[in-house]
């Protein structure tokens, strides 16, 4: 498995937020300012699928515009996300005053809503999903399974069960460590440190990160991550 890591921090930064690219078909979260990196440094002419981790800005904002360049071409796409993402889309169609994409997602896009555990066969990969506990929201960690390997995508959590399944279960995790302190709705970087250490099977990836957790990933010897890098499995 190829996974590209469009960009690897949160928000409250300069660089570009958290999005990956697997095997150049399919899009982990598609960030506010990802749209201009996806098109012009990668192109998007062998995208099929598309997994959204939760409605967030910085992890669902420009999915309108990759849907705009997808809907142009031949071929049909499926997009698993948590319940509501359709109706949220033509929302921000009528928003931004696009309302001619409604035809083609009705035409060319199938929405798969994601379920606590269930798992879900979208060509050649098999996708299991884990509801995360990110505040309130309906936020989804992913494993996908290409046949060969098992990676693990934890969207945006804190501490919980369903997180430490994707780990148990996966070769290797990109894993939120947003945080220097431990909160409800991200990870800390002594938490993923810990993780590490505990589960040392799997490989940890820490992205979605600060300034401030950027230097202490790298200070603990955490796995550094960077923008338009690329990792194989």
């Amino acid at each position: 498995m190829k996974v590209t890591i469009v960009g690897n921090h949160c928000t409250w930064t300069r660089a570009l937020s958290t999005s990956f690219l697997i095997n150049d078909e399919l899009i982990v979260d598609v960030p506010q300012g990802s749209f201009k990196s996806l098109y012009r440094d990668y192109g998007l002419d062998n995208i099929k699928y598309i997994l959204i981790t939760h409605f967030h800005s910085d992890h669902f904002a420009d999915l309108h515009l990759v849907i705009d360049i997808l809907s142009r071409r031949k071929g049909k796409y499926v997009i698993l996300a948590p319940k509501g993402c359709k109706e949220r889309l033509f929302s921000i169609f009528h928003a931004f005053d696009v309302p001619h994409l409604k035809k083609p997602v009705e035409e060319k896009f199938e929405f798969l809503e994601c379920e606590n555990g269930k798992s879900y066969s979208l060509g050649k990969y098999k996708i299991k999903t884990y509801k995360m506990i990110h505040g309130s929201l309906d936020a989804y960690g992913y494993i996908i399974d290409d046949g060969r390997v098992k990676v693990g995508f934890s969207g945006d959590t804190c501490m919980c069960n369903s997180l430490l399944k994707i780990i148990k279960k996966s070769n290797a995790i990109f894993i939120d460590a947003s945080k220097i302190d431990e909160n409800l709705n991200h990870l800390s970087v002594n938490e993923v440190l810990n993780l590490s250490r505990e589960y040392k099977n799997t490989t940890f990836y820490p992205v979605h990160i600060s300034d401030a957790t950027k230097k202490l990933v790298k200070d603990f010897g955490l796995n550094e991550t960077s923008e338009g890098q690329i990792i194989y499995f």
